[in-house]
């Protein structure tokens, strides 16, 4: 970009160019009008028989159309081109993204030093069933809590990485509008500086325009004031501007602050999340090694409790091999059924014996029935030699 001083005395040129270019249009008009005048008057004097009068038309260096056109319409102009260029700058703001990381950061627990860990079992040293089953049971549950606690962490990287993204995205937009700032403050130095050239050139032949060319004061103090109210507005969007641009500055350099955070942040976030697997691959292991401890002590167990089984059968064979055999016991007559009455055979009636005949008889009756009971007298005692 030009320094100013050069760029002030190609606005001066520029000026003088432009009031000579007026004073030669103003006084072109004004001879055509002197010339026109001598041509008429022979012409009106025919008709009149008059002597031909002096005319002398007095023509001033600038018109009121030129000071409208040149001066306070061009410096509207300006100012809506300037205008367009800043509020095209400002309209990006509506599309950036506002976050308030602090407040989402509040919802993420610090890793800094980890999150406090469940206390690891201490391994059995007993090494029973019931102690292994147990250890194993405090493993398990050691390994549910670590689960919580990596799917606590994996939600906050989650997080962090979303945010990370959003700002990241933001100050990229708040970059795009700084730069867009940037250019218009540039190029608005450029529109005021021709408006006040401007202002300067119609202050500076004000006084002899109300002189020689009888305007009144008035008619340049409206002309001025707008001139001078594009101006003022044309100050007031530069100040927005540059306001807005150190707005966005430092936004931007908030928003890389928490984003560098975030980074810290997400890179032990994915620490505690390897420490966390790394112990339960670690447990999942020990309770592998207590399963297959568990299963030996109950091979172990389950041939021992074989092997005493075997044991205790083999010494009763071996006592029942020892032992003298049983004696059978005799086998027990059978009883008649008292419901069956012997049939005894019709005697004829005998004879009449002699006395001595009937004691013979009497005495044979008795030895019969002594034969009788004698066989019960014998099961008994069969049975007690057998008891």
């Amino acid at each position: 970009m030009e320094p100013r001083g050069v760029r002030i005395k190609r606005m001066r040129r520029k000026r003088r160019k432009q009031m000579a270019k007026a004073a030669a249009s103003s006084f072109a008009l004004s001879s055509s009008i002197v010339v026109g005048a001598h041509f008429i008057s022979p012409t009106y004097a025919q008709f009149n028989s008059t002597d031909e009068a002096d005319s002398t038309i007095e023509a001033c260096f600038i018109f009121p159309r030129t000071i409208e056109q040149d001066y306070v319409i061009k410096s509207e102009d300006i100012f809506k081109k300037l205008g367009e260029q800043i509020q095209q700058a400002l309209s990006i703001k509506s599309s950036i993204t506002e976050i308030d990381a602090d407040a989402k950061l509040k919802k993420i627990k610090p890793y800094s030093n980890g999150h406090t860990n469940p206390s690891e079992p201490a391994s059995d040293s007993s090494a029973s069933i019931k102690g292994l089953t147990a250890t194993r049971s405090s493993l398990e549950s050691h390994i549910n809590s670590l689960q919580n606690n990596l799917s606590t962490a994996k939600q906050d990287l989650n997080a962090v990485s979303t945010l990370s993204s959003q700002l990241s995205a933001s100050i990229q937009q708040l970059e795009n509008y700084n730069t867009a700032l940037e250019a218009a403050v540039t190029n608005s130095q450029t529109h005021t500086e021709e408006l006040t050239t401007l202002l300067d050139t119609i202050n500076g032949f004000k006084d002899q325009a109300i002189t020689e060319c009888t305007y009144e004061e008035i008619y340049f103090e409206e002309q001025i004031s707008k001139m001078e109210s594009f101006s003022k507005n044309a100050e007031t969007l530069i100040t927005q501007a540059k306001e807005e641009q150190t707005i966005a500055m430092e936004k931007t350099i908030s928003y890389k602050n928490k984003l560098n955070q975030l980074k810290i942040m997400e890179s032990n976030i994915q620490d505690e999340i390897s420490k966390f697997e790394s112990s339960i691959n670690h447990l999942n292991s020990r309770i592998s090694d207590i399963d297959a401890q568990i299963q030996k002590l109950e091979k172990e167990q389950q041939e021992a409790e074989q092997k005493k089984k075997a044991e205790k059968e083999a010494a009763e064979k071996k006592k029942n091999e020892n032992k003298p055999p049983e004696e059978k016991p005799a086998a027990a007559p059978e009883k008649e059924k008292p419901s069956e009455e012997k049939t005894e055979p019709v005697e004829e009636p005998a004879a009449e014996q002699p006395q001595g005949e009937e004691n013979s008889t009497a005495g044979n009756e008795g030895e019969t029935t002594q034969q009788n009971e004698s066989p019960s007298e014998n099961t008994e005692t069969t049975s007690e030699e057998a008891k």
